[in-house]
């Protein structure tokens, strides 16, 4: 049983560590951001391209991730809180671990997340970073569809950056 435990570890920290993929921190790939459609643990449908018009935040995550549990609540206080005022300002989880709908409510019970969790998103992670194995991630998707922001790193390593692609993005819309 104890190998099992090791082995299950160390899968999950594996899994949660950051990825040679993707961008450096602070990046901006400027790139059509992949379209996607996911049902909500609320039991909505999401599709990204409804929310052309607006700026989207989207938290790529794992339900049982350490990290991503640990690292909810700042996407939570200092990204959504910011900015749910806004009209023109959506945010987004996708649950790329693809965990069942009461993992995901545990997730939001431990995280304190307010915006909709979307769930069987493995996929969408895929198509954003071309790896299943990236978590714990944002991406910042302007009014147009464009991605204007893709860390590389842990949420928690990279919140004013993406703070800063929010608010650029956002002042791009009184242009």
């Amino acid at each position: 049983m104890k190998p099992l435990v090791t082995i299950l570890v160390l899968f999950l920290w594996l899994g949660c560590t950051p990825s040679p993929t993707g961008n450096s921190v602070g990046e901006t790939p400027n790139t059509p951001a992949p379209d996607f459609t996911h049902n909500s643990l609320d039991g909505g449908e999401f599709t990204l391209s409804d929310f052309r018009g607006r700026v989207v935040y989207l938290f790529f995550y794992g339900a049982g991730c350490p990290h991503c549990r640990s690292n909810g609540p700042v996407t939570e206080t200092s990204i959504h809180q910011r900015f749910a005022s806004n009209p023109d300002f959506v945010a987004l989880g996708l649950d790329t671990w693809n965990l069942s709908a009461s993992d995901n409510q545990s997730f939001r019970n431990v995280t304190g997340i307010t915006y909709p969790l979307l769930l069987q998103a493995q996929q969408s992670l895929v198509n954003y970073y071309g790896t299943s194995s990236a978590y714990d991630r944002s991406v910042v998707v302007n009014r147009n569809g464009t991605i204007v922001y893709q860390g590389s790193g842990f949420v928690n390593t990279d919140v004013d950056a993406v703070v800063s692609a929010i608010e650029n993005a956002l002042s791009e819309l009184g242009e």
